[in-house]
């Protein structure tokens, strides 16, 4: 971690030596120095930081080396918002000038001060390196973190008796299946999941069965370590056959080399049916160095991988069979809590007096079996009185931190976070900020990752394609848990398991990288960076001074922030999501170093003039907040790259909610570097639909109360805008039409598009986008099927039609919508019949129906879709619903449909009815 932040530092000094010697002045020579000094000091820092974990003298010395970065950092952001150049002209704006140049002459002079004092500790700090003995991050380290330590927390798995494993039988028989059936060629199972899912448990039982034995010649077991060396796999592979089969092992076995084990290995498994378990393994690395040694002879041989990460097995040539291992089951996770904590206790039942805090503290374990049986068994050494109990489920970070009975999970569990490249372990110490049981929207955090700067740039992608690579990279390890994903195969919301949880937010209290605002005591030295308030957080008081402060996220809807934001001077991200805050605090704008500021959910509803002195605003989040209007300062926010402000309303007699944007100043067209604007209401104002048009790098772009006098004008703008990857078109009102002839050049990499308009016709070149992903039409109103029209789009997966085809009948022809995955057809009053070709939409798992009132029965072909999942009915009639019930004539068309859902309303209210 502190070789990021060294990283960090190291990068601004870069960009300051690049700066003309006039801006930097007499303290260009200290920044080299300081640049020079802090290199030198990253390349020890790896194998500082690999030691640190058993010793406090480097620990402090880390700490040290964290703590001169950070305050360099500080120091520089100053200088670099001070000294940046002013744009203007005119005898104000001269004078202006002068009265900077003067003021900065004390500021360079005080930079210079500053900077010597960083460099004295940079030196001091240096120094006493040598005392530690460490390595260059180049030099090949002896250090005893990099090689295998004499206690191995995994063997504990290796060795557990039958009467401590619950929730197995079904996953071990299908792995016997697995491995014993099948084809005879040689193939792979990989068993998937975090650390402490019990997968060597799993595979061990089934490793030792009886079936396992009797069905092949020979077998044998090698655990992976991180830090492998391929021939020694090589090694404990031939000599773990050789001893199961009780045969010689060669007296040269040690000295023998990579191509020599190969070989070896060849030569003993060429015609013998084999299997061979790699626990643990870390890379596909370990595989590739070592595969050749293990020859396909048709006898239907298999090989065993377990693993954290989840896409190992699509770098196999062999694999066959992926089992993604789940947590125990509720009653399972209770049952084994229960032989652990209560093993003193008559047939091991818990007291009924320390149930509910038991069901507590096993709340927190999520079914992890290594979790519970560790918190189980320290447990069973205290008293059964509920506030030894309590004093566990309250304190469990300090438990996982200093008590030896907890040791292995903590091992285990932050082994995971220990491999992590340093640009990811940032990124996955930063979930330490959301509450527990918070679920993490995909864009929020991928918008503070960048914000904070822990994404970096990548040649041919934008940052937020890297930041979700890194998202992806750390669910792939297992590390993050999710919990939906989207039609597109894209991550949606995620969460943390709780102990990754607890890990993460001790190292990041320790690290001085987030602190949670939950009452813990903060010492009058301490340098918080990043603070977070939960819902049940105490009031962060008005003495509690937090100069250092970079980073506040609120998610609590009570904290009232009733003494004002001076004390943060240094804040770059503020998150006042559902803060109950009912107008814009005026100190807010005095917060010169904001890049990100969300308030969503808020009940503000205007913003200052002043709003313009936040030059270094890159985010600004008014999603859902009563903010109607933006004032003509928000035109000079030049850095801003999203401008999000828009909400929803139900009208009572609609299905779907009607959109509110914002309005916006003249001059927005300077904001070239905007990438998101959402959504903007331009009513009669025609210059503003052309100057949105000056937006190039826009990617999303939302525009409401078009008027059908606009059409022009819009089709001026979106040839314009080629980097369009989603817009979102509404018209003033449902029966306005927006024509859209004249647009030469679509946005042709456009994803997701939504027009709420009336259309004469359907745009031709909508059916020319490759790239769209999503589209939905409402208010339409379309004369010609709109299925025949963009039955061809080869990436569409989701596609609505509201109030969008006045027809009798749609019709799909066969290998029609090849990637679709839902399908909405909504209040489209006069269709009668939906004809699905047999070979269409093969990829269907929803289609929605809502308010079809004229619709005779369900689609014709739907028995075909054999993908599909749910069959969601909304306000149907009833003659219809009656068509598929059970033993009616067209239930047969749906009794492949995992579920039917009517809903319907009764009473004024909707109630859901699951049919199937």
């Amino acid at each position: 971690m502190d070789m990021i932040a060294v990283q960090v530092v190291l990068e601004k000094l870069a960009s300051f030596v690049a700066e003309e010697t006039r801006f930097l002045g007499g303290v260009r020579g200290g920044i080299v120095e300081l640049q020079d000094d802090l290199y030198s000091m990253k390349y020890f820092l790896q194998d500082a930081e690999e030691r640190s974990e058993s010793d406090q003298g480097l620990r402090d010395w880390v700490k040290q080396v964290r703590d001169v970065a950070y305050d360099a950092e500080d120091i520089l952001e100053e200088f670099m918002l001070r000294f940046a150049p002013s744009h203007g002209s005119g005898f104000t704006h001269h004078l202006r000038n002068l009265y900077r140049s003067i003021r900065k002459l004390s500021a360079r002079h005080r930079l210079a001060v500053q900077l010597q004092s960083i460099k004295a500790r940079v030196k001091a700090i240096s120094e006493r390196r040598n005392a530690f003995s460490l390595n260059r991050i180049d030099m090949p380290s002896t250090s005893s973190a990099t090689v295998e330590k004499w206690h191995d927390p995994r063997l504990a798995s290796l060795y557990l008796d039958e009467a401590d494993v619950v929730g197995i039988e079904n996953p071990k028989h299908l792995l016997v299946s697995w491995l014993v059936e099948g084809e005879e060629k040689l193939s792979s199972i990989s068993v998937v999941g975090m650390g402490g899912l019990g997968k060597t448990t799993l595979v061990k039982k089934v490793y030792d069965s009886q079936p396992i034995r009797r069905s092949f010649d020979t077998h044998c077991w090698v655990t992976v370590s991180k830090s492998f060396a391929s021939t020694e796999l090589l090694r404990v592979a031939l000599q773990g056959f050789l001893v199961t089969a009780n045969e010689p092992v060669p007296d040269n076995l040690q000295s023998m080399t990579n191509l020599q084990l190969i070989d070896a290995l060849r030569d003993y498994l060429q015609r013998r049916r084999y299997v061979i378990v790699l626990d643990d393994v870390w890379t596909v690395n370990a595989w590739e160095t070592i595969k050749y040694a293990f020859p396909d002879c048709n006898c239907g041989s298999r090989i065993i991988f377990t693993t954290r990460l989840s896409n190992l097995a699509e770098s196999i040539e062999n694999s066959s069979h992926v089992y993604d291992l789940q947590a125990l089951r509720e009653n399972e996770a209770w049952t084994l809590f229960c032989m652990k904590a209560f093993r003193g206790e008559h047939k091991a039942v818990c007291p009924p007096e320390l149930e509910k805090m038991s069901r507590n503290i096993l709340k927190k374990c999520e079914g992890l079996p290594l979790a519970i049986v560790a918190i189980g068994g320290l447990l069973s050494k205290k008293k059964n009185e509920g506030l030894e109990w309590k004093k566990v489920h309250d304190c469990l970070a300090t438990e996982l931190k200093s008590n030896n009975d907890l040791g292995s999970l903590r091992r285990i569990l932050q082994l995971s976070y220990d491999d992590l490249p340093y640009y990811l372990k940032q990124c996955y110490l930063y979930l330490s900020v959301f509450p527990e049981d918070y679920l993490i929207k995909r864009m929020k955090l991928i918008r503070l990752w960048i914000v904070e700067r822990f994404v970096e740039e990548k040649q041919g992608f934008t940052m937020e394609e890297v930041a979700e690579e890194y998202l992806n990279e750390l669910v792939n390890r297992s590390l993050i848990q999710v919990v939906e994903m989207n039609y597109f195969n894209r991550v949606k919301t995620c969460r943390v398991h709780d102990l990754m949880r607890e890990i993460i937010q001790m190292k990041s209290r320790e690290e001085s990288f987030v602190m949670i605002a939950n009452g813990a005591r903060i010492g009058q030295n301490e340098k918080v960076r990043r603070l977070s308030i939960h819902e049940n957080s105490e009031e962060v008081h008005s003495d509690m001074r937090f100069p250092y402060l970079w980073s506040l996220l609120s998610f609590s809807s009570h904290h009232s922030f009733e003494h004002g934001f001076r004390n943060y001077k240094l804040l770059r991200v503020l998150n006042l999501d559902r803060a109950p805050l009912s107008s814009f605090l005026p100190e807010l704008v005095d917060l010169i170093h904001l890049r990100y500021l969300s308030l969503r959910w808020t009940m503000i509803s205007e913003l200052p003039e002043s709003i313009r002195k936040l030059k270094y605003l890159e985010i600004l989040d008014l999603k859902t907040s009563f903010v109607s209007s933006l004032p003509a300062g928000i035109t000079q926010l030049t850095c801003l790259c999203q401008l999000r402000n828009y909400r929803h309303s139900f009208q009572p007699s609609s299905f779907f909610p009607d959109t509110h944007g914002m309005r916006v100043p003249s001059g927005i067209g300077r904001l070239t570097s905007l990438q998101k604007l959402g959504s903007v209401e331009v009513n009669e104002d025609y210059e503003l639909v052309r100057e949105l048009g000056k937006l190039t790098s826009l990617r999303r772009l939302g525009i409401l109360k078009l008027r059908e006098e606009q059409g022009m004008d819009l089709c001026y703008t979106l040839d314009r805008l080629k980097h369009l990857t989603a817009l979102y078109l509404v018209s003033l009102n449902k029966t306005e039409f927006l024509q859209f002839d004249s647009l030469s050049s679509p946005p042709k990499y456009l994803q997701r598009l939504y027009l709420k308009c009336s259309l004469p016709a359907l745009p031709g070149w909508i059916a020319s986008l490759q790239y769209i992903s999503k589209l939905v039409l409402q208010y339409s109103n379309l004369k010609s099927d709109p299925l025949k029209a963009l039955q061809k789009l080869p990436s569409l997966v989701l596609l609505e039609l509201r109030q969008a085809y006045a027809g009798e009948e749609l019709c799909c022809d066969p290998s029609g919508f090849p990637k679709l995955k839902k399908l909405g057809l909504h209040e489209l009053e006069r269709l009668r019949r939906i004809r699905i070709a047999k070979g269409s939409m093969p990829g269907l798992e929803r289609l929605d129906i809502t308010a079809c009132t004229v619709l005779e029965t369900v689609p014709d072909g739907i028995e075909n879709l054999n993908n599909i999942e749910d069959l969601v009915l909304w306000h149907m009639p009833s003659t219809f619903i009656k068509t598929i019930k059970r033993y009616s004539e067209d239930f047969w068309r749906v009794q492949h449909v995992t579920t039917i859902t009517r809903i319907y309303e009764s009473r004024g209210r909707w109630v859901s009815e699951t049919l199937l």
